[in-house]
């Protein structure tokens, strides 16, 4: 096949597709020029594997960087759309050679440790062909363009491999009809694809876990045995020199308790954020903000919530789809790709939380006494709630221990018997006493920041360090109440694994080098891909142009099809064959020769068919003796058949 004009094409549809077709329109140059030249040069064997070899230490050098510096997706994506360049030097050094076809050898180290030659070869053009066309692909942004272009391109290839049985119109149309049925197939399967992953995100958008859907939290009350405690680290957090750092990052907050100790929200619906640059989200009209807080925390799904500070304002570098919001102030990323870290901005003058509604003064009726009775007794005063609170949960202690299951109500435990608990003991009391005091409130969880660590100078969060608060609209702003004893984080680290600060160790080493690792950017090692990659072919170029080289005549093609003799094209037989079609015994299409001699009641042909065959076919011929032979008994048969189907005499002499 003669991909000349086929594979410059398709060439420069990669390079239009993929964004680079200033690599795309030299390479078609240089492809182009092999037919001007009339020159090749004789490379050995060994010429072919030091170009392979340095091909597949380029193929692995960009491997590795790609996998370290991108995610998955973008590794996969990149490599494929790279790979016609990775190809290119190998196929154009075939191209300009005296071979023709490159064995398997070359592309296959284990393959030259033979001891017999390896003949079995392949043909690098129609490789390149395919590589182009599939690395095109990869930009399905351009999918309408691309499809079209790549079925005819593809059409065009196959076109010389067709049978010669088939008219190349009835050939061409039925590719086109596989073609269109193709794509309407694709276009199909993709909508249905589509509106199923709608319906089906829409559907468990309610189930998947905590970190996924702020709707639902369970609080721990009630439990039995000592919790979990867990000292892996979560993500890291580092501010500017001089600025300060949040004490607690907002995850979600929530204003509405349930009879089965559970807090929920009255408004589920999320809302859009809108973005202006690629990654950059607005979740205030605040101008007063801080220097950029940089966060540390690489997602593990496609849908989460972000840990923020209560008055972030600006969220960047986050690479996510889409950025949504709910009244609460919970902020949930939709389509994201994993990532290392994201930037915020944020101020003490606006806040996440949405004003106060009815139900943030909401207390259930199995507390309204209880809470009442403590104000009362303690002298709460609502004018001062803060030093109320504090002051009042001063005889209370933290505990990481539950109290079993027969304990009854566990907020009335905690506060009339045991007086210790965890973070969420005190925040939910919290919130219902300060709702009993006519104070809007409402129950958050997050995080706490902090724990310091000198190695990587960046705040480490810790599985151990998710905490529940309280925020209390007070003065006409929302304000953190947190009643949990101060003593608390320090308790939970005693739990911690002697061993633990030998694997964070490893752990910050390893951050660090992967926080180094991705700021190097792909485009800040351009300059120096160009290089290296312009010094390799002018390697390749040194190699070719000081082996032997061998002047070829150009030859057009239609003299080279006219000069072309075909191995036994002068065989009697032909012209046999040629006389019973025309005399009405039409062979069926795909039909062999020896069955349909057999239909149409001619099987004495059979045994001159098996000579003309070998005389096609067979690599040594047949022998003289044969050939006159043949022509005989031909010329026998056609008087025969002539003078019985009573056809014209211009069939009596064959050849």
């Amino acid at each position: 096949m003669n991909l000349r004009y086929i594979q410059s094409a398709a060439i420069i549809l990669w390079g239009i597709q993929s964004d680079l077709i200033w690599f795309a329109l030299p390479m078609a140059i240089v492809w182009e020029a092999q037919f001007f030249l009339n020159r090749r040069w004789a490379l050995t064997k060994k010429d072919f594997y030091q170009i392979a070899d340095l091909t597949s230490v380029a193929l692995i050098g960009i491997l590795l960087f790609l996998f370290i510096n991108r995610t998955e997706y973008h590794f996969l994506t990149t490599l494929v759309r790279w790979f016609p360049i990775l190809f290119f030097p190998l196929v154009t050094v075939l191209s300009y050679s005296t071979t023709e076809r490159m064995t398997l050898d070359v592309m296959f180290y284990s393959l030259r440790k033979q001891q017999q030659p390896v003949t079995q070869s392949w043909d690098m053009n129609y490789m390149l062909f395919a590589t182009c066309i599939v690395a095109a692909g990869t930009n399905t942004s351009g999918l309408n363009f691309y499809f079209p272009l790549a079925s005819i391109l593809v059409c065009l290839s196959l076109l010389p491999l067709r049978s010669s049985r088939y008219q190349r119109s009835i050939w061409l149309l039925a590719v086109a009809i596989a073609f269109l049925g193709a794509f309407g197939t694709h276009k199909a399967l993709r909508g249905t694809h589509l509106e199923l992953q709608h319906r089906a995100q829409a559907w468990i958008q309610n189930w998947i876990q905590r970190r996924s859907n702020p709707l639902k939290i369970h609080t721990a009350i009630g439990a039995l045995g000592r919790l979990k405690v867990s000292d892996e680290i979560l993500f890291r957090v580092r501010a500017p020199e001089g600025s300060a750092v949040p004490r607690l990052l907002q995850e979600a907050s929530y204003d509405l308790p349930t009879s089965h100790d559970v807090w929920t929200v009255m408004e589920t619906d999320f809302e859009r954020v809108d973005h202006t640059d690629d990654f950059l989200w607005d979740l205030s009209s605040s101008q007063e903000t801080t220097s950029p807080l940089e966060i540390f925390l690489e997602f593990k799904h496609e849908r989460a919530l972000v840990p923020l500070p209560s008055g972030t304002t600006q969220v960047d570098d986050l690479p996510a789809l889409d950025i949504k919001k709910n009244y609460y102030g919970s902020t949930q990323a939709v389509g994201l790709v994993p990532s290392p870290k994201y930037n915020v901005r944020f101020s003490t003058t606006s806040n996440l939380n949405g004003p106060p509604m009815a139900t943030d003064r909401f207390v259930q009726e199995k507390y309204k006494n209880l809470m009442g009775r403590l104000i009362e007794e303690h002298g709460l005063n609502p004018d001062e709630p803060m030093r109320s609170l504090f002051s009042f949960f001063k005889a209370f202690r933290y505990s990481l221990y539950h109290e079993p299951d027969d304990i009854g109500d566990p907020i009335t435990h905690f506060l009339l018997k045991s007086k210790k608990g965890h973070c969420e003991y005190y925040a939910s009391t919290t919130v219902f006493l300060l709702r009993q005091m006519d104070i809007p409130a409402r129950y958050v969880v997050g995080y706490a920041v902090q724990e310091y660590n000198d190695l990587i100078d960046m705040y480490i969060v810790r599985q151990r360090h998710a905490h529940a608060w309280a925020i209390a609209y007070i003065d006409g702003q929302w304000q953190v109440v947190d009643t949990t004893p101060a003593i608390w984080a320090a308790e939970e680290a005693k739990q911690a694994n002697v061993l633990q600060p030998f694997f964070d160790f490893f752990t910050n080493i390893n951050f660090v080098f992967q926080v180094w690792w991705n700021d190097q950017r792909l485009e800040d090692y351009e300059i120096h891909l160009y290089v290296i990659g312009f010094i390799l072919v002018l390697v390749l170029a040194w190699r070719i142009l000081r082996s032997e080289q061998v002047i070829i005549e150009k030859e057009n093609d239609e003299s080279q099809a006219e000069d072309q003799i075909v191995n036994g094209s002068e065989s009697p037989f032909f012209e046999l064959e040629d006389l019973l079609q025309e005399a009405g015994y039409r062979r069926g299409p795909g039909e062999l020769l020896s069955p349909w001699l057999s239909r149409i009641g001619f099987p004495q042909l059979i045994a001159m068919l098996k000579i003309h065959n070998q005389w096609r076919f067979d690599p040594n011929g047949i022998s003289e003796d044969q050939k006159n032979r043949l022509i005989e008994d031909v010329k026998e048969q056609i008087t025969e058949i002539t003078s019985e189907l009573g056809l014209d005499e211009q069939h009596l002499t064959p050849g």
